[in-house]
């Protein structure tokens, strides 16, 4: 029930956001570092560990509703997956055998967001603060070869929720095009990509 409110909500906000007469922005970029995998780096002195991950890449589409106010959608995605090896004890035979564990993630953010502009849009640059809530898909699986030994990780989590606040900067070469950079929290720390006015 709660996940088709939060559905209504986020097609409500994108269908009020494009019946605002304001401009229209459309970034697109990485971000650094991959938070998950990044919060795994207590596990590298296990055995046989080993990181990788993709992204987080972020779309975000803004309508300027107001000189100092846009709202629209931020979409963040990316990968994880971790695994190393732990020794367990066979108490009946006696023997020490490896476990290997995986820790694996594949996961969207749908974030609703409003940024709050500082300065004059019609300019080149743009500083503002960025906020998102909205709802998070995908799956945290664990898995290990002995599952009597599996670990249980108590992760920060707020179930489904997303969340998003970042302190962000576009600069614009021309009338459409240009860059941006963001500095919070987002699935990573820090982001860089394109941006677009139309």
């Amino acid at each position: 029930m709660k996940l088709k409110t939060l559905g209504f909500l986020f097609f409500t906000q994108i269908t009020l956001s494009f019946a605002q007469i304001g401009q229209n922005t459309v970034s697109i970029g990485a971000g650094f570092p991959n938070l998950p995998k990044f919060f795994f780096t207590y596990l590298n002195t296990e055995k046989n560990y080993s990181a990788t991950g993709t992204g987080p890449f972020h779309l975000k589409y803004e309508n300027r509703v107001k000189s100092w106010l846009g709202v629209g959608l931020s979409i963040n995605h990316m990968t994880y997956s971790i695994s190393y090896s732990q020794d367990v004890l066979d108490t009946n035979l006696g023997r020490v055998y490896p476990n290997k564990i995986n820790i694996s993630s594949n996961n969207t953010a749908f974030n609703a967001r409003a940024n709050i502009h500082f300065l004059n849009p019609e300019k080149k640059n743009d500083l503002y603060l960025g906020l998102g809530i909205g709802i998070r898909t995908g799956k945290l699986i664990i898995d290990s070869e002995f599952k009597a030994y599996q670990p249980k990780l108590d992760l920060p989590s707020l179930s489904r929720l997303g969340m998003e606040m970042t302190l962000g900067y576009r600069h614009f070469f021309d009338d459409n095009l240009g860059i941006y950079a963001e500095l919070g929290l987002a699935k990573s720390i820090f982001q860089f990509g394109f941006a677009g006015k139309f």
